[in-house]
């Protein structure tokens, strides 16, 4: 079958005239015999009449969230890796020496200053007690008649009765028999330390490790009993290279007198807060194997979510930048040269307008840009996709898409 175009409706010819033949030329081509020319045009008629009504018609500019630049002040926080620590490690260690009769903890659970943890046999030491208190005794019994004697020679010698060598060894009796007396005291009051040693009790409050010592066995003096882990509050040492943009800064040189406040990134307390603490101390010397500074810090620890020895992420704030620029991450682009960083604004004329600039540190509001940019021009913050140098643009405040 021949293509005519008697075979095509009127109006359709007439409408569109000009693109009918480049449209239905091909398909006539290919047509093969049977297919009527009539149902062709009829599936082509949606399509011919979508086209005439666009063409000749551009798009609309493209809408972009747009912000006009200020100006405020930045806090620039940083993060650094560090590892946890207990903020005090005690070695327990028997005192005297003894049988091991019973452990009064449970490995692992929390104790409390003062809480016992071992019962060593007392009874030797229970007698050494019992024996030094007899010792004073005689020893005050022997003061009590020494006073007596050196009270009657003494009036006697007054009286000119005794003679001075009776009334001076009077005196030396007295005074041998008062020395005795706090010979004695000295001997119970060791007597009775090292009876409450055979009581061990913790030194400090913090986690009871295992016992490195069975009940049952007969232990010296200077034998390890259990190690004891202070965590509430913990200690966490961090690191930062010597290249550090901030390295001179106060935040990452505290003292004991000007300590760095910090907080560990994302773990919170069980009331939700995040662990905060203060930097207090900074090595003198540079680790030789990482080119890096060590700090040390104590964080509060409720409720132990931290345990030594473990990995964590340390926010600091090391600087503050007054009258900064800062924008959103989803502002910047990428620029035609390698490296380079561009934002857009929106020009008088309603053009967008590519600008080059330099990006400063991050902070909790969004990005510094320390030049390229100034207060007053408006930015567009999202939508870059959309965006070409010089094109129009149609720009709408956040309250215009909020009311949109």
């Amino acid at each position: 079958m021949t293509w005519t175009r008697n075979a095509i409706p009127r109006w359709l010819t007439t409408r569109y005239r000009s693109m009918l033949p480049k449209l239905v030329r091909p398909i006539a081509r290919a047509n093969r015999p049977g297919l009527p020319l009539m149902a062709i045009a009829l599936l082509l008629a949606p399509t011919l009449a979508a086209q005439a009504q666009s063409g000749g018609q551009k798009p609309p500019p493209p809408k972009v969230p747009v912000i006009t630049v200020e100006t405020a002040d930045a806090a620039v926080h940083k993060e650094y890796p560090g590892r946890t620590e207990a903020n005090r490690h005690v070695e327990v260690r028997a005192q005297v020496d003894g049988i091991l009769e019973s452990r009064e903890y449970t490995e692992g659970a929390r104790v409390e200053k003062g809480d016992p943890l071992f019962r060593i046999d007392a009874r030797p030491y229970e007698a050494a007690v019992h024996e030094a208190e007899a010792d004073l005794a005689a020893a005050r019994a022997t003061l009590a008649a020494a006073r007596r004697d050196w009270r009657r020679i003494d009036s006697l010698f007054d009286r000119g009765v005794a003679s001075e060598k009776q009334r001076d060894d009077a005196r030396s009796a007295l005074e041998t028999a008062q020395a005795g007396v706090k010979v004695a005291e000295a001997q119970l009051e060791s007597a009775q330390v090292d009876l409450d040693y055979t009581t061990v009790s913790a030194p400090i409050p913090g986690i009871a490790g295992r016992r490195a010592v069975a009940a049952g066995n007969l232990i010296e003096v200077g034998d390890r009993l259990v190690s004891l882990d202070e965590i509430d509050p913990i200690q966490i040492v961090l690191s930062y290279p010597l290249d550090d943009p901030f390295a001179d800064s106060q935040a990452l040189n505290p003292t004991p007198d000007r300590p760095t406040p910090a907080e560990v990134v994302g773990i919170t307390g069980p009331d939700g807060q995040p662990l905060a603490g203060k930097l207090d101390y900074r090595t003198a010397a540079i680790d030789e194997q990482t080119n890096s500074i060590r700090l040390r810090g104590v964080f509060a620890n409720p409720g132990d979510v931290l345990r030594p020895n473990r990995y964590v992420r340390v926010r600091i704030r090391v600087a503050t930048v007054s009258d900064a620029i800062i924008v959103p991450e989803t502002a910047i682009g990428t620029g035609p040269e390698p490296g380079s960083t561009v934002i857009y604004v929106v020009g008088e004329d309603g053009t967008a307008q590519q600008k080059r600039v330099q990006l400063g540190p991050m902070s909790d509001q969004g990005r510094i840009v320390e030049s390229g940019l100034s207060a007053g021009e408006r930015l567009v913050i999202d939508g870059l996709l959309k965006v070409r140098p010089g094109a129009p643009v149609n720009p709408q405040t956040p309250s215009d898409e909020t009311s949109g």
